[in-house]
């Protein structure tokens, strides 16, 4: 199978994958949509966060149609203490008043998102800045009033990125969306569920900082039903942060996404073995 990569780039695949093994993974997926939600945390390590980029060029190479969402929640905590503005969550969401919504906007685009665009168009790749609130990308269905400029996706213009993806741009979402001229913070991990359910993701990989679904014996569990997933959150195995994470992650698979997978973004060059090795990283979650 001939691959259209450089030396350099064929050296750096062959550190982690062979090709033989690789080239059924390259046919399968040639043309396929996954969306990945990238922590914006990851970018504090500048080593993983040059290996994610690295990665993300090679999988484009390679055929596969990227859409990466990113939230900001550390980085807009540190920006609104600095500026002695108090955060309050209800129920795991950040409260967003006014002032609050522009320190979100300010950091999400201009601290994350552009980072995360140079990172890639430095490796090699063609990655393209893409808020929610832009172009009318996503409108929000707002939350409760307390909740401030606070919403879930409601719409999502998917022709927007299918046209960034035939002139092979790598969008790169941030985590905001739109009402009647209004910008809105909505939940990271929420926008990228309702992007795997929408374009009908045949991947939708959540990195997360931790190895993935693991058993009651502590050890990861390679691939997971949706029905044993529900069980292990009933039997308290599955629990705390990791409840919502893996609810998103079912929640895309009922409705359109082919498979979703919890990955730990501390593992260097993790996407590539995920998506181009039998062992794989992570925890698959499938549809039965």
């Amino acid at each position: 199978m001939k691959l259209n990569l450089s030396s350099t780039e064929k050296k750096y695949l062959q550190e982690v994958l062979s090709f033989t093994e690789a080239e059924k993974y390259i046919k399968r997926f040639k043309n396929k949509i996954f969306v990945i939600k990238y922590g914006g945390s990851a970018l504090s390590d500048k080593y993983l966060a040059n290996n994610f980029a690295k990665d993300l060029v090679l999988i484009k190479k390679l055929g596969i149609n990227l859409v990466v969402v990113h939230g900001g929640g550390v980085q807009i905590s540190e920006t609104l203490k600095k500026e002695k503005l108090d955060t309050k969550f209800i129920n795991g969401l950040r409260v967003t008043d006014e002032k609050t919504i522009k320190i979100v906007k300010k950091v999400l685009i201009k601290r994350i998102n552009n980072k995360i665009v140079d990172l890639i168009n430095q490796a090699g790749g063609k990655a393209i800045s893409l808020p929610g609130h832009k172009k009318n990308l996503i409108e929000v269905k707002p939350l409760k009033k307390e909740m401030g400029f606070v919403g879930k996706p409601k719409k999502i213009k998917i022709k927007i990125i299918k046209n960034l993806l035939k002139k092979n741009y790598i969008p790169i979402i941030a985590s905001l969306g739109f009402k009647e001229k209004k910008v809105f913070n909505i939940n990271a991990d929420t926008v990228a569920g309702a992007l795997a359910s929408s374009l009908s993701a045949t991947r939708f990989y959540f990195i997360t900082n931790i190895k993935g679904v693991m058993d009651k014996n502590n050890k990861l569990i390679k691939e997971i039903t949706p029905k044993k997933a529900k069980e292990l959150i009933k039997n308290n195995i599955i629990k705390g942060g990791m409840i919502p994470k893996v609810e998103t992650c079912l929640n895309a698979v009922k409705k359109s996404a082919n498979a979703a997978v919890i990955l730990d973004g501390r593992v260097p060059k993790l996407l590539l073995k995920e998506i181009f090795t039998t062992k794989g990283v992570g925890t698959l979650i499938g549809k039965k």
